[in-house]
């Protein structure tokens, strides 16, 4: 048997109950599978140092806490570092920039269809977001909870998409209806 079979042999019974170990410490899925994910890795590299085969679930624990510890030392450094404002902060949305500006403006000014029409001309990826954001009223932290992404990333899409769409409303501004064209020509 080689290297590799004997480590799936020895690790993979275990590997629900770590799952779970990982879950219920993480409190979070995607992070509970990154954790049992990178365990496995030092597992697989420090596979050779396994001098108890009996004693495996103990050494993948082991593993596993090192890894939840070295992920919250991170974030609470990175915390510490850069601290993370959210959106839904009081104080950021008793701010004046938190009222309607220039953007919300143009919203507000244009025709609903031909507003639909720009934001589906959109990259999918900033259509989501200004759809769920800006004609929805979603808060970030739901956006990012819909569509499974960090709400920075939300937010860098959202500042993006209306970058696109606003610079397609004022393209399309001069523009006139093909309605009122025709009525234009009779």
């Amino acid at each position: 048997m080689n290297r590799r079979q004997r480590f799936l042999q020895l690790t993979r019974p275990w590997w629900d109950r770590l799952y779970a170990m990982a879950l219920r410490r993480s409190g979070d899925r995607q992070t509970a599978e990154d954790w049992l994910q990178e365990a496995l890795l030092r597992a697989w590299r420090d596979f050779r140092q396994l001098s108890d085969s009996q004693a495996v679930y103990a050494w993948l624990l082991k593993i596993l806490d090192r890894v939840a510890a070295d992920h919250q030392r991170r974030e609470a450094r990175r915390n510490r570092l850069a601290p993370v404002i959210t959106t839904e902060d009081e104080q950021l949305q008793a701010h004046p920039c938190a009222r309607p500006g220039p953007f919300e403006h143009l919203l507000q000014s244009q025709d609903r269809e031909r507003l639909l029409a720009a934001i589906h001309a959109l990259p999918p990826e900033y259509e989501a977001v200004i759809l769920l954001r800006d004609l929805e009223g979603l808060s970030y932290k739901a956006i990012a909870g819909i569509l499974e992404i960090p709400q920075g990333t939300v937010m860098s899409r959202l500042s993006r998409g209306r970058r696109q769409l606003a610079a397609l409303l004022l393209k399309n501004a001069g523009r006139a209806r093909p309605e009122q064209t025709l009525d234009q020509t009779k």
